[in-house]
């Protein structure tokens, strides 16, 4: 992927302490579902979009924006603060937090609308996640965007209050910057090999830096087949995994931070 620096990839990063991280059994448990992922290495894009059809197909249009310091404060203790402009639907703003212990959180959250306690998989490890979405009304993110609204407006009471009882680190609006937007398109597809729903979002910024990432979601209950059946499907089609979420986020991050700089 020009210019996204495969050592940047692999480079090690004193990001958010995965030491909750756990395999199959023990890191789905507490969760509603399960996340598989993959990023298609940059010499293998040509062939997931063959073996997909993405060319043949009309995605979904996102503009992505995150909120954090120039230094990453909030990502590098594992808070994500994301808004999503998408085209032809509802644009959206969300927290999350990783890793998580679904035990300690309130009964109350799990009966709003928009919270997800969620294991994401990256090759053979499991992280436990929670985050809270909250629909957004047209423009409002955009106001943002142009600093003619405040970042913290996009986030509800109900999202504050995840942050203040299950951050690491204290938020303060007042202190972040808004980075990006990413540009992706997101296609939602079936494959004859593989009997889950598949999504793949390919990823652009500035510079000319862009991947595939390939993903699927299940119920908790279905992780270890399901885990199975799609390590299985991507080497079928001889698609290299690269990396993950993580990845991507990060990748995408210290890309927008240089950008403040420019």
């Amino acid at each position: 992927m020009p210019g996204c620096r495969e050592s940047e990839t692999n480079a090690e990063v004193a990001y958010a302490d995965q030491s909750n991280a756990k395999g199959p059994a023990e890191g789905t448990t507490g969760t509603q579902g399960v996340e598989l992922k993959v990023t298609v290495s940059q010499e293998k894009e040509d062939a997931a979009a063959r073996a997909f059809g993405l060319d043949q197909k009309p995605g979904e249009r996102r503009r992505i924006f995150f909120f954090d310091t120039p230094d990453l404060a909030l990502f590098k203790h594992g808070v994500v603060l994301r808004a999503r402009e998408k085209k032809g639907g509802k644009d959206d703003s969300t927290v999350k937090i990783r890793p998580v212990d679904p035990e300690k959180l309130a009964d109350k959250w799990h009966r709003l609308t928009g919270f997800n306690i969620e294991a994401d998989g990256v090759g053979n490890t499991l992280t436990r996640s929670a985050s809270l979405s909250v629909e957004q009304g047209d423009d409002e993110i955009k106001a943002v965007e142009r600093n003619i609204r405040a970042i913290e407006k996009l986030y509800s009471p109900e999202q504050e209050q995840l942050l203040a009882e299950m951050s690491p680190v204290r938020v303060n609006f007042k202190e972040l910057w808004v980075l990006g937007p990413g540009h992706a398109v997101r296609w939602d597809v079936t494959h004859e090999a593989l009997s889950y729903p598949i999504a793949v979002e390919e990823w652009t910024l500035t510079d000319g830096w862009d991947l595939i990432e390939v993903s699927i979601k299940v119920k908790t209950a279905q992780a270890s087949t399901a885990s199975a059946a799609f390590d299985e499907f991507l080497k079928g089609l001889h698609l290299k995994p690269q990396g993950g979420q993580e990845t991507k986020t990060r990748i995408a991050l210290e890309f927008f931070v240089k950008q403040l700089t420019v």
